[in-house]
């Protein structure tokens, strides 16, 4: 079984699902989930999923083969001691042999606080309409906030927040580290694979 600590919409479980994959779920946003099912049922597939939070996983203890934490969600909690209870959970549903697969961004050292980064993502289309994106990180100490901006193409109207985050800029080296002290085997850090970072490691 495969169970993704942080489904979301279903970015990589209805991937997983549509392969063959016995794939389980569960995000802290309740209409995230709701979204990821409907996806699965409309596609066909099974994909059973609950509100959770990192810290308390809605997985039996040793029931998971893979254990997923994709698409920088670890950061998303704000402090080492919240992630290292979340690794523990990860841990704690895995079988003896099992793995834990995390991408994340590449953090390095935090700018001074009040920075502000602007990182444009293009042209996008969507209701009959163009916008250009961009995401936006205003930085406050290791942690910064992020939106996701959208703004017309036509006329002078302003930017439309599509999304609001709150990250914290941990390393994956640092994260590595929490997995061993957590209790991982095996820990590595692999890139190449993806468009962020690998951190990989097995329950003993």
């Amino acid at each position: 079984m495969v169970f993704d600590a942080a489904v979301g919409i279903g970015t990589q479980a209805l991937g997983l699902a549509d392969r063959g994959f016995d794939v389980r779920g569960s995000d802290l946003a309740p209409v995230a989930v709701a979204r990821a099912m409907d996806e699965a049922r409309r596609r066909g597939l099974t994909l059973r999923c609950h509100v959770a939070d990192f810290r308390a996983l809605a997985a039996r203890s040793a029931s998971a083969d893979v254990v997923l934490v994709c698409d920088n969600a670890l950061p998303h909690l704000e402090t080492e001691a919240d992630i290292a209870s979340a690794l523990r959970e990860c841990l704690r549903c895995l079988r003896p042999g099992g793995g834990c697969v995390i991408t994340m961004r590449d953090y390095g050292t935090p700018p001074p606080p009040g920075t502000v980064q602007v990182y444009p993502y293009g042209m996008r289309q969507w209701n009959g309409r163009r916008f250009h994106l961009r995401q936006v990180w205003r930085w406050r100490g290791a942690r910064y906030d992020m939106t996701l901006e959208m703004t017309p193409a036509q006329g002078n109207a302003p930017p439309v927040v599509a999304l609001d985050a709150t990250y914290f800029s941990i390393t994956p080296a640092r994260v590595c580290a929490l997995m061993r002290e957590a209790g991982f085997a095996d820990v590595r850090r692999l890139d190449g694979r993806f468009a962020l970072p690998l951190l990989v490691g097995t329950r003993p």
